[in-house]
């Protein structure tokens, strides 16, 4: 049986808004996060180094964005298709991402939240401590489900 118009609509939006909108949210999130951590070691990348790492990150972006268009189109359940390594990669592609992401989101109220008490700039001030509550309590929820979700497997 062949899909219906209506079904390859969907695939086709999903696939496009995941490209669109998740893929080059996630390498920017996966550059950025690696530059903050190889400035907050020290290390010097080459170029050549360096366009290799975009070129990872350029990947996993890809790759996530698929595994977002498969979510949106079949359900979570679908990140535990395959076999365990295939859902463990998956696991650790979301993992990293939501790292780099709070590698980004940290710096990012390190470097505002000084300058908006400095300048004394309230409308900044209030944004940057509702930041602070929103990471916060995203890390918390994160955690929670994952501890809930490690002792519900066994």
């Amino acid at each position: 049986m062949s899909p219906s118009i209506r079904s390859l609509t969907k695939d086709f939006a999903a696939l496009f808004s995941s490209l669109v909108l998740l893929g080059p949210l996630t390498l920017g999130l996966l550059v950025v996060a690696g530059r903050i951590v190889a400035g907050l070691i020290g290390v010097a990348v080459p170029d050549a180094l360096g366009t290799i790492g975009f070129s990872v990150a350029a990947l996993l972006a890809l790759w996530l964005a698929l595994e977002g268009a498969m979510v949106q189109r079949h359900g979570l359940e679908t990140m535990d298709r395959g076999g365990s390594i295939q859902r463990a990669a998956r696991y650790l592609l979301v993992a990293v991402t939501t790292l780099a992401g709070l590698i980004v989101s940290v710096r990012f109220v390190a470097l505002s939240l000084p300058w908006a008490f400095e300048t004394q700039n309230t409308a900044a001030q209030v944004l940057g401590v509702l930041l602070v509550a929103a990471l916060v309590t995203t890390l918390y929820r994160t955690l929670t489900a994952a501890r809930k979700g490690y002792s519900s497997e066994q």
